[in-house]
């Protein structure tokens, strides 16, 4: 009996034991394969997973996780005219990522060739609307692909899908149900009673894309061929719906979030997203149409893959932030990049050992920014580049605001700006300060949205500085292309990125190749001597190094007769000098332009720019500027025939002759030697076919002032891009300013505020009027005590 209990006793141990060790082998070996399993899991699609570069099976873990490939088939209706252009486009962008498969259905006899999936589908020709071509491709789909995907979908080749949201939103359903998905529509008012459509009843828009779980595709599509012979109208959508409704049981789901997430452009125009990148719609759409034009379809792409950029940024500084904390936890040393990002965010700043280096808050407005800083005016307008940063901004903080407004069953709308401060440290960060108007909706109840005002802080941590060389392009780089209609060459600056036109015999080929020739336009009337100082100048810079210049003299007569004699000898000894530098430099091009009348600037221009093609580089220079050759670089590079003219910020010195004013060099930036002349719009380069667009020079207007700022209005207008920097080429060397009492008030006014900015920095003026005027206030307090 103890026998046999011994016995049963060692078999229990014996199979403790064993077990323990099966277990060992096949259990306790899989946490580190669940880790695998976790991270593959939620680097697809769920919430982050801290880990650290040491841990190689999550980094590996990591890499080689695969994107699903049965999930999701997309089907692109497109034609034979659009394969090569339209379809091209989305096959290269967006249909990438799709976590399943990408196919293009096409008319029979389509070109197969193309380096995209196509399928000619057979006894369907290229007519508009689709409707038996997006039936036979539904049930092509049901023939070869019902098993194998999850979710079906049916789109126009001028969609853009964000594929990532859409795979979150279907992995949120079931895809066993039958589900009919897209933008609810119920025909336009003046087609209710044509669309043959019962009270309640509707369909899912086509071109925002229809979505069909795999069990409608197959309750649906064996009865495509009747659903193909009882058409009740021409459009494809609608009877796509009704054939849904009628053999699979549902239609397209009655809700108001489908409305942004399948976004339709009702714009008039149909031009789809170009320009407005900062539209909010564009940050929750699931998909966008139309977008007919494949460099857009491109540009927003590349937009949107600028976005998951910043996405991952910001979760790789989240991250560096929670190593940071951890090592604190556990008392181990952080890494140098965790201490410089993972660094918590605050407005204390960076210490300031000087005053200079505080950094002084500006404030600004919705159309303003005030700024008491001596290097810009106390007030300008809100500059392009600030108005874009905010706009990212206030995206930023509205998916903050609205990131669990669901759960709480309310939405944040953004109204405006009220008010705002910023300062900026270029090396390190940028700092706001917003109040908000707001608007607060909740998505149950009664739709009432109620404006608040709300105050954001915000801090925007800068990365570390990515530095880029450029450098002339080579003679050997060229590549040059002839249009034969034109006649211009056109060749590729690699440096730079862009096209630049030339005519044909355009002597700078043999000057300097690879930057187009600047074309110089001169106004002048007398002032010989600064003419000569003028010459020096380009002698030096252009001359010497041989630029691919032209200068054009637009040369004024005398008025009168009394100023008859010596404006005509001034005359010929401005044609003597330039005479002079025609014999040193006989490969020069250099021409002086006679203008008869009273002198005009407007006019002047445009009799200069009248003999140049369209296609050639215009730079509206005065006889007061010294220029460098940086300068006409800039001029040519920051130029873009048909896009861009450049206005530069221009430094205007002040009187040499006022104490601390004089410098040796022209080229001496600061508060004491002259200002940036921020509201000056004269000195211009731009094309000469972008200045007939815009209007062309205003040639009305005589005497000082307002033709600069006629030309960059009609520039805004036209909608060439104007790009405006403070340019340290270019100097407007001093002179004294006569302003002509025979101008309207408003000009008068105008050159008086002009000459007088023109004397000297206000603080200086201040400081030299005090001392002037010390005895005088001195004697003043003496005589009042005197009587007191």
């Amino acid at each position: 009996m103890e026998s046999s209990s011994m016995k049963a006793l060692a078999s229990l141990l014996l199979g403790l034991v064993v077990g323990f060790s099966l277990a060992s082998k096949f259990i306790m070996t899989r946490p580190r394969e669940m880790q695998k399993t976790v991270l593959k899991h939620r680097t697809s699609g769920g919430s982050g997973l801290l880990w650290t570069p040491q841990d190689n099976d999550f980094v590996t873990a990591l890499k080689n996780s695969p994107r699903p490939s049965n999930f999701i088939f997309i089907g692109v209706i497109t034609a034979q005219k659009y394969l090569n252009n339209r379809a091209i486009a989305a096959h290269r962008t967006w249909a990438q990522t799709v976590p399943g498969r990408v196919l293009f259905f096409s008319s029979e006899g389509s070109d197969t060739s193309l380096p995209l999936p196509v399928v000619p589908l057979q006894n369907v020709d290229d007519s508009y609307p689709p409707q038996k071509k997006s039936f036979m491709m539904l049930k092509y789909m049901h023939d070869h692909y019902l098993d194998q995907y999850e979710w079906f979908m049916r789109v126009d080749d001028d969609i853009y899908i964000h594929t990532e949201r859409l795979e979150s939103f279907l992995r949120s359903l079931n895809s066993s149900k039958a589900f009919l998905l897209g933008q609810t529509g119920t025909g336009a008012q003046d087609e209710l009673d044509t669309l043959a459509l019962e009270p309640g009843e509707n369909f899912c828009m086509g071109g925002p894309g229809v979505v069909m779980s795999r069990e409608v595709l197959r309750r649906m599509a064996p009865h495509i061929s009747q659903c193909l012979r009882e058409m009740h109208t021409r459009h494809e959508d609608v009877e796509l719906g009704r054939c849904v409704r009628r053999f699979a049981g549902v239609q397209c789901v009655w809700s108001y979030e489908m409305q942004y997430l399948f976004y339709q452009n009702y714009e008039p125009d149909k031009k789809g997203f170009i320009e407005d990148l900062s539209n909010s719609k564009l940050y929750q759409a699931i998909t966008l149409h139309p977008n007919k034009s494949p460099p857009h379809l491109y540009r927003l792409h590349s937009f949107m893959l600028s976005r998951k950029m910043t996405e991952l940024q910001h979760r790789t500084i989240r991250l560096h932030r929670e190593i940071l904390q951890m090592s604190h936890l556990t008392n181990t040393t952080p890494h140098y990049e965790d201490l410089r990002l993972g660094a918590a965010p605050g407005f204390t700043g960076l210490p300031s050992r000087r005053r200079q280096e505080v950094l002084e808050w500006e404030f600004f407005t919705d159309a303003h920014l005030y700024s008491a800083s001596d290097r810009h005016p106390p007030r300008r307008a809100l500059s392009p580049p600030l108005k874009a940063a905010l706009d990212d901004i206030i995206v930023q903080v509205m998916e903050t605001l609205n990131a669990n407004g669901k759960a709480r069953e309310h939405v944040v709308d953004f109204k405006k700006i009220l008010y705002g401060y910023r300062r900026v440290d270029a090396l390190h960060r940028a700092e706001y300060i917003l109040d908000l108007l707001l608007l607060y909706r909740r998505l149950k109840g009664p739709g009432v949205a109620v404006p608040v005002r709300r105050h954001a802080y915000l801090l925007q941590a800068f990365s570390r500085a990515f530095f880029r060389e450029e450098s002339d392009m080579d003679a050997a780089l060229l590549a040059g292309r002839i249009d034969q209609d034109s006649g211009p060459i056109a060749f590729f600056h690699k440096s730079l990125g862009r096209l630049y036109p030339l005519r044909l015999g355009d002597p700078s080929s043999d000057l300097r190749p690879g930057l187009p020739r600047v074309n110089i336009l001169v106004p002048l009337s007398g002032r010989y001597e600064v003419f000569v100082r003028f010459m020096a100048n380009f002698e030096k810079v252009c001359l010497a190094s041989k630029q691919a210049v032209k200068l054009l003299v637009l040369l004024f007569s005398a008025e009168d007769e009394a100023e008859s004699k010596s404006g005509g000898a001034e005359t010929v000894r401005h044609t003597e000098l330039v005479t002079k530098y025609h014999r040193k430099y006989p490969w020069a091009d250099i021409a002086v332009q006679p203008v008869e009348g009273p002198f005009s600037r407007g006019l002047a221009l445009h009799i200069g720019s009248s003999h140049f093609s369209h296609n050639s580089l215009l730079f509206f220079c005065d006889v007061d500027l010294l220029f460098t050759a940086d300068f006409l670089k800039r001029c040519s590079d920051n130029t873009i025939f048909g896009e861009q003219a450049y206005f530069p910020v221009i430094f205007s010195q002040y009187d040499p002759k006022l104490e601390g004013g004089a410098s040796n060099s022209p080229y001496v930036f600061t508060t004491k030697t002259g200002l940036w002349r921020h509201y000056g719009f004269g000195i211009v380069c731009v094309y000469k076919g972008d200045l007939v667009r815009a209007g062309g020079v205003d040639v009305s207007i005589q005497g000082w002032g307002l033709e600069d700022v006629d030309l960059f209005n009609k520039f805004i207008q036209s909608g060439t891009r104007v790009f405006r920097s403070a340019d340290p080429g270019i100097v407007h060397m001093h002179h004294p300013v006569v302003c002509d009492p025979q101008l309207d008030a408003g000009r008068y006014k105008m050159c008086l505020g002009s000459r007088a900015s023109s004397y000297a920095d206000t603080l200086q003026l201040a400081q030299l009027w005090l001392e002037k005027n010390r005895q005088g206030f001195h004697r003043t307090n003496i005589t009042h005590s005197h009587v007191d």
